[in-house]
């Protein structure tokens, strides 16, 4: 009996803690959008055709809404004027990614690139990547991705000339997608995969 009356403290504690972190700025509030329910949210309203209902809800309250499945909001934009004021002309606001506690922080330190949040850091990144990329850059990496590209095809055919099946295709392709990424990268290519 105490564990139950523990166990429905702590839910009512993570709800209220969720509800509490996730209101609004002073002077603004939240878009409407239906009513769910507490740990589904609105996923029981979504039916086979989810399409047909984010288009009835859309009519009801207007070209931005909010609905809720799980724990996460989602915000609808349901006019290309809607989509342009916030993803063009709020962009300062609306440009960042989604807070992911263990791929961003945890396992890289803050340092992954592509889950950190907008801000100085991901701007400087940024700022060097696209200096890495212009296309003068790009053109330089063509020789190793054809000779990449290369070996795919050579180590598809090995494998259907053994009739090795599926398995040497679908590590052919593993190799061959690590490989131009490292030699992209650091300049060591993959020659063999040696992973699970």
């Amino acid at each position: 009996m105490f564990t139950l009356l523990l166990l429905v403290a702590s839910l009512v504690a993570v709800i209220i803690y969720h509800r509490y972190h996730r209101r609004p700025p002073p002077g603004t509030h939240h878009a409407p959008g239906p009513a769910g329910l507490p740990v589904l949210g609105n996923a029981h309203q979504l039916g086979r055709q989810p399409h047909q209902q984010i288009t009835a809800w859309a009519r009801e309250y207007g070209e931005l809404y909010k609905i809720r499945l799980g724990w996460n909001d989602w915000y609808m934009i349901c006019s290309p004027e809607a989509c342009k004021e916030i993803l063009d002309k709020q962009s300062v606001h609306s440009s960042s990614r989604a807070p992911q506690p263990v791929a961003g922080d945890t396992l890289s330190g803050g340092m992954r690139f592509l889950f950190m949040p907008y801000g100085p850091e991901w701007r400087k990144l940024r700022g060097i990547s696209h200096k890495l990329l212009t296309p003068n850059v790009s053109a330089t990496f063509k020789p190793s991705q054809d000779f990449e590209a290369k070996m795919l095809l050579e180590e598809i055919l090995q494998g259907a000339d053994r009739n090795m099946g599926n398995d040497v295709s679908y590590m052919a392709i593993r190799r061959y997608t690590v490989s131009v990424i490292m030699t992209s990268t650091y300049g060591r290519r993959i020659p063999q995969w040696v992973g699970t």
